[in-house]
């Protein structure tokens, strides 16, 4: 996610049992083919059919959009719709920016949507996707009132992190650029997981300012469905949803189908997501992941940094959620479940090596280059590097060997996702230590020879093949559509 604290984060500080992949990272169809998704549920809805080719003939779309256009977008939208649009403000960053939700209003409103734009700094997909759909909604008020919902886009959760992204938002859409441009905040960080939270006697309730903001958001609009919309890196799509709306699963993932994104099958972002249909798993919450990993003798107060949205937005009753996690680049293997010659164990050790190595030389270099510059660079740096200490890299080997679940045979899909992951976090947390050298350093030219190897590395083993942010946003903003409507049936 994406959607969870740290898909960069590896839990080798507690039981393997815990991670598996990487813990805490995640419809309308045009003019449509929604009914042969929907074979054998029920017949289309209205709102179904008012939603159909919203989201068509969307314009090529070239970049994604900065924090300061999000706001300048807002700010147009509520003056040239004045009548059904309201831009506000329902806090401020720790930088002192505006978090802003935008206000879309129909006539005789049955359900409320609230869409959280940029819950992690590093996930632009779901800004330009707030783009498209307040833009095509409020264009076409006939199909706003139809589709019988008031609309609430918070335009970006977390403007101060994404300003240190925008390096990368124009392109090239290269590896190398994207990871010397990077930035996302160690989990005690990430606005989407700091919300107060209880278990017994552990309890989380430091809301950052950002925090607050969404909680603002929340108490406000009350919603009955909230969309959090999260990207991937490398490989296929994936989806956290309610339990229990199996007519909505297939719509989902058919959608990546229709516009040539492959679908992830690997190994499961984390284990406490049960798959409710192929790519689609049930929401997580902060107590499934306290409980499991109290259950799994580990200490929750290492992992859980708070609630999520979807955990605060049930105070105010039921909520239908989802989550959307796209690849910026896309790989086939994702998508495989064939099986291959590998087993579980070796694919997964594969992957373990990459990251030992890794945490080695970055220790090595972060060691030599003391000091570091103050700041969020290294801040996060530290959150990440922290846990992966040889002991406890030691203990997840240790795991992965003894364990009865990983000696079958992997399918492509989980053998690929093993090396792709551990591949994309040494890319993020190289970027992330060159960013926070000093210019003077005298091991920054071996750091940054040393990201160039491993981005050669990482496109030897997937070639960086990127979706078109048209067809991001299509899939993303129908999905959200598609959620929509199944409340509404």
């Amino acid at each position: 996610m994406s959607f969870l604290i740290d898909e960069g984060l590896t839990m080798t500080n507690i039981p393997h049992a815990v991670s598996r992949r990487t813990l805490f990272r995640g419809a309308l169809l045009g003019t449509l083919a929604l009914t042969p998704l929907l074979a054998g549920c029920d017949d289309e809805s209205p709102v179904e059919a008012v939603h159909r080719g919203l989201l068509d003939d969307l314009a090529e779309i070239r970049a994604f959009p900065t924090v300061d256009e999000m706001h300048e977008f807002g700010a147009r939208m509520a003056r040239e719709h004045s009548d059904r649009a309201a831009l506000t403000e329902v806090g401020r960053s720790r930088a002192g920016d505006p978090v802003q939700m935008l206000s879309v209003r129909a006539r005789n409103p049955r359900g409320r949507v609230l869409v959280v734009g940029q819950p992690h700094p590093n996930e632009p997909i779901g800004m330009a996707t707030v783009v498209a759909l307040a833009e095509r909604l409020l264009a076409r008020p006939g199909a706003l009132d139809a589709a019988g919902a008031d609309w609430f886009f918070v335009l970006c959760a977390d403007p101060d992190a994404t300003r240190l992204n925008e390096g990368w938002f124009r392109g090239p859409w290269t590896r190398e650029h994207y990871a010397r441009n990077f930035f996302r905040p160690g989990g005690e960080q990430q606005v989407e997981w700091t919300f107060p939270f209880r278990a017994g006697s552990f309890a989380v309730d430091a809301p950052m300012p950002e925090t607050r903001a969404l909680m603002a958001a929340i108490d406000q609009v009350k919603p009955t469905v909230l969309a959090s919309l999260h990207n991937s890196e490398t490989g296929g799509a994936y989806y956290y949803a309610n339990a229990g709306a199996a007519p909505l699963y297939p719509v989902l993932t058919g959608l990546c189908d229709i516009h040539g994104i492959p679908l992830h099958r690997g190994e499961p972002e984390i284990p406490v997501a049960a798959e409710l249909s192929p790519a689609v798993y049930t929401l997580p919450t902060a107590r499934m992941i306290y409980d499991y990993v109290e259950q799994a003798g580990g200490d929750p107060a290492q992992v859980v940094t708070g609630g999520n949205t979807g955990d605060y937005a049930s105070r105010h009753g039921a909520v239908l959620g989802l989550a959307v996690e796209l690849p910026y680049w896309r790989d086939e293997r994702a998508g495989d479940t064939t099986a291959g010659t590998v087993s579980r164990r070796d694919a997964a050790l594969r992957g373990l090596d990459i990251r030992t190595e890794m945490a080695q030389r970055l220790q090595a270099l972060r060691s030599a280059a003391e000091p570091l510059t103050a700041g969020p660079f290294r801040d996060a740096l530290d959150s990440f590097l922290t846990p992966m200490s040889p002991e406890a890299l030691q203990a997840e080997r240790l795991q992965i060997e003894s364990d009865p679940e990983h000696q079958r045979p992997a399918t492509a899909a989980e053998a690929f996702s093993a090396v792709a992951d551990a591949h994309s976090l040494r890319l993020r947390l190289g970027g992330m230590l060159l960013r926070a050298m000093p210019s003077g350093a005298r091991v920054r030219a071996e750091a940054d020879d040393l990201l160039k190897q491993w981005c050669a590395e990482a496109d030897s083993h997937s070639p960086a093949d990127p979706v078109p942010i048209r067809d991001l946003v299509a899939v993303q903003g129908k999905a959200v559509l598609a959620t929509v409507a199944h409340s509404l049936r």
